[in-house]
């Protein structure tokens, strides 16, 4: 577990990641939602091919908003995404999800007035050239629930089921990456257990996954890397466990011991969203 150094000049391109290309890397993003108002402060983080990495933090820290800018939500003032080495920084989401890294938002993550089994082959229409079918089926098969209830309306349904949905979805496309923004947040706890499993089941068919999570304990413990974000900027970062179990980030992280920040205006809807 490391606490990352100030950063000079000749180090500024050093963002901690490996000798070889991460699957996703982003270095130094500065992003905002109101001119002159900076939440983001020259974040870097990257995830490897085949990694659960969570991101956690107190209330204001960044983290909503650094998935955002991850699929093009929230373009960067300034930084870079890339996604094999490309950059994605400032693309639209559509062209982000063709490119295989898909978002499942926390809130508004479902069409309500659609069937289950509607809200999913949606998801197909980022990649043609998967059998819409066949993944719906093997979606019912990862989530039986669905499957059940494939004729229902999605708006009917409970919050664990709604998000079983939106990931659902998200999975249909078959992407290489899965961006999850508070997957448990206001869930039921039968619900929670549930959608943690099915992370690490989805992470085992071959899908990285990127997860801003407030329950912090439960996330660390199965993933295989994580940052700790706080005003914009990562402060500790490491391998799951071991953020979990060190002193310094379990006292003023995961013992309730902090005050949190001021709201993180990526709670709030982007222009164009339904009020959350």
């Amino acid at each position: 577990m490391s606490e990352p150094a100030e950063q000079t000049e000749t180090a500024a391109a050093d963002d901690g990641a490996p000798a070889r290309e991460p699957l996703l890397r982003v270095h130094e993003v500065v992003a905002g939602y109101l001119p002159g108002v900076d939440i983001l402060r020259g974040t870097s983080i990257y995830v490897d091919q085949g990694e659960i990495v969570t991101i956690v933090g107190p209330n204001g820290a960044g983290k909503s908003t650094l998935l955002k800018s991850v699929f093009g939500l929230l373009k960067p003032r300034s930084g870079d995404v890339t996604l094999r080495g490309d950059s994605i920084a400032g693309l639209a989401p559509h062209s982000v999800c063709r490119l295989g890294c898909t978002f499942v938002p926390q809130t508004d993550n479902v069409f309500p007035s659609m069937t289950v089994e509607e809200n999913l082959e949606l998801g197909a229409l980022s990649n043609r050239k998967v059998d819409v079918g066949e993944r719906v089926e093997r979606m019912y098969s990862l989530f039986p629930r669905l499957g059940e209830r494939r004729r229902q309306l999605a708006g009917t349904m409970s919050g664990g089921e709604r998000q079983m949905v939106a990931m659902a979805r998200a999975l249909v496309p078959d992407p290489e990456m899965m961006l999850l923004d508070e997957p448990s947040a206001g869930l039921a706890p039968r619900f929670v257990e549930a959608i943690f499993e099915r992370v690490v089941e989805i992470n085992r068919s071959g899908v990285t996954i990127l997860m801003v999570e407030q329950n912090a304990k439960r996330a660390l413990g199965m993933s295989t890397r994580g940052y700790v974000l706080d005003l914009g900027q990562q402060r500790f970062e490491g391998p799951g466990q071991e953020l979990l179990h060190d002193p310094k980030v379990a006292e003023l992280y995961l013992g309730g011991a902090r005050v949190d920040r001021l709201e993180d205006p990526a709670t709030a809807p982007l222009p164009g969203d339904h009020a959350q």
